[in-house]
């Protein structure tokens, strides 16, 4: 493996993906940190419906670059609102905050490429555990315990100060 990481070919279906069933979200790993010698990730995140998005957040050490494949979310960024339809881009440097919407009224897909990588595939696996745990006993999702995943990854909520 070079200092950038190693080459990634494959098939889009041999992906690991990670699922939210009472969310109906799918996040698909394309290209993981450890896979680009921490340089970037990527994920394909799938919404069957409607998504009111993560809490308004921040990340410390990496940006977001989101790419609209198709049905169309809605950013929120520093007070402003964006929609995004296929092909339209955002990027979101560190520090800045920020969430997002699906009105899920047809199926939405879009990329996200964290640079760098931020373990951000793994901050989704272990908060797709937490959802699995909490849907197969019939729960919602302690809050509290996704706060401390997301501040494990360096993504904190609003009312945590920035730099």
């Amino acid at each position: 493996m070079s200092a950038f990481g190693e080459t990634v070919l494959r098939d889009r279906a041999e992906a690991p993906v990670y699922k939210f069933a009472a969310m109906g979200i799918e996040v698909r790993v394309l290209v993981s940190t450890h896979e680009s010698g921490g340089t970037q990730s990527v994920t394909e995140f799938a919404f069957a419906g409607p998504f009111a998005g993560p809490p308004l957040h921040w990340h410390r050490s990496y940006s977001e670059t989101f790419v609209c494949l198709e049905g169309t979310f809605t950013l929120l960024i520093n007070g402003g609102e964006r929609r995004l339809l296929p092909g339209d881009i955002a990027y979101i440097p560190p520090g800045e905050l920020h969430t997002y919407t699906v009105d899920g009224s047809v199926p939405t897909r879009y990329l996200l490429v964290c640079a760098p990588g931020g373990h951000f595939e793994q901050y989704v696996a272990d908060a797709a555990q937490l959802a699995a745990e909490a849907y197969g006993q019939h729960r919602t999702m302690d809050m509290e315990t996704l706060r401390a995943i997301r501040g494990r990854y360096e993504t904190y909520e609003a009312d945590v100060p920035r730099f």
